[in-house]
């Protein structure tokens, strides 16, 4: 799908995505400190920046880059599907958000179009899917892939579904989206299972 042709608005939109790169910050944020829960899978990913101290020591890594992915499709959530769109203000189509999430928070440009991105990053296997892969569909019945998005974990991932409809969360394992998925792509190298945060003393005396 080529996205229609839109008016050059270079400094409007680099301030939409500052805010919604500062909004996808405050969602990471709210992850690390427990405000908002994720499903299981992408909880057990997140490291947090600090969870307060425990006898003079606090911790000092950071949400890695896969939270960092998840934590911005959540904020898409709601968001009005527009075909062709790529831009939070302006709405997302399915392509459209994962080349925006992964261009803002990843630096990667990806192709615009869901067969297209499908040829980006390793093949990964549905069992060993890791929050911020990218989850295919063919969603027409014929041809090749046509829809894409991004995984957050549990078997759910966060897209932008159809006209009509918004940025939202479903489960790989429904009846409908078991039944024409595709596969999945890596495009960020996978993570081993986490390690325990490096702790430093504070103040000790």
């Amino acid at each position: 799908m080529t996205p229609p042709t839109r008016p050059n608005t270079q400094t409007a939109t680099t301030a939409r995505r500052s805010r919604f790169s500062v909004r996808s910050a405050l969602v990471a944020f709210a992850i690390a400190a427990g405000a908002i829960s994720l499903p299981q899978t992408a909880d057990a990913m997140i490291t947090p920046e600090a969870r307060g101290s425990l006898k003079g020591l606090s911790s000092q890594q950071k949400d890695s880059l896969r939270d960092q992915v998840v934590a911005a499709g959540l904020d898409a959530i709601g968001t009005p599907y527009t075909w062709g769109g790529d831009d939070p203000d302006d709405g997302f189509d399915c392509s459209g958000l994962v080349a925006f999430v992964y261009r803002e928070i990843a630096g990667m440009d990806l192709p615009r179009r869901a067969r297209d991105q499908r040829a980006k990053g390793a093949n990964v296997a549905k069992s060993k899917l890791q929050p911020g892969d990218l989850v295919f569909f063919n969603t027409r019945g014929r041809g090749a892939v046509s829809h894409v998005g991004i995984y957050i974990g549990d078997d759910k991932f966060v897209h932008a579904p159809t006209s009509g409809s918004s940025v939202r969360i479903d489960s790989l394992d429904s009846t409908y989206w078991s039944k024409v998925y595709r596969g999945a792509r890596a495009l960020i190298k996978p993570e081993s299972a986490p390690v325990a945060p490096k702790l430093v003393a504070v103040n000790a005396r």
